[in-house]
């Protein structure tokens, strides 16, 4: 299923970098931080070390973070994904799925990310994929943002956020959307990141 969903996009659209959306469901023998929540706003790092690796998120809600470190077990699917050529970007937790944004460069090395989730025991399941340059409503300038990120980013422009002097502030552009300022500049951020990797590319394909 998904060899035939990445061959008729790549088809409609073009070979090159896609971005899918990933389902990831945990072994309940997991020690992952965020197995057992329900979370939108999540900002994580990974770090290796010659002794182990280790997983630190901030999860939000409800106005107040908790922080968390744990260290990585052999079923945690973001050290699977940390051994692959892929970007990585965790947008939801539900339900004890973990809702993965990954950029890949080739069809083949999402075939092999999902081999080796399901591997060490994780239920996967594709949930959407398009290729890095795909205008279909659902991106700004060729790149795939979720409609969280949609929806802030459009609040923010006609907020004039981006204005120089700004006219909006954080604060002003969470009380909108009825969530903490640092959710809004999470969301901000990674809009952020996504344009500049897109551009990147660019610029080295040249």
């Amino acid at each position: 299923m998904i060899g035939d969903t990445a061959n008729a996009n790549e088809t409609a659209m073009g070979v090159g970098p896609l971005e899918v959306q990933l389902a990831v469901e945990v072994d309940s023998a997991s020690v992952c931080p965020l197995r057992e929540r329900d979370a939108d706003e999540i900002r994580q790092s990974l770090s290796r070390s010659a002794v182990d690796e280790t997983c630190q998120v901030v999860v939000e809600g409800d106005g107040d973070a908790d922080y968390e470190r744990t260290t990585v077990g052999e079923t945690c699917p973001c050290s699977v994904l940390a051994d692959h050529d892929c970007i990585p970007e965790i947008e939801s937790v539900e339900d004890g799925r973990l809702l993965y944004s990954v950029v890949v460069p080739s069809r083949e090395e999402l075939r092999a990310v999902v081999s080796d989730l399901r591997g060490v025991g994780a239920s996967v399941s594709l949930e959407r994929i398009r290729a890095d340059s795909a205008d279909d409503g659902s991106s700004v300038d060729g790149v795939a943002l979720t409609a969280k990120q949609r929806e802030v980013l459009t609040l923010a422009i006609e907020a004039g956020y981006y204005e120089q002097p700004r006219n909006a502030s954080l604060s002003d552009l969470a009380g909108e959307l009825g969530v903490t300022p640092s959710a809004v500049s999470q969301r901000l951020n990674a809009i952020e990141r996504k344009l500049v990797r897109t551009r990147a590319r660019g610029i080295n394909s040249q």
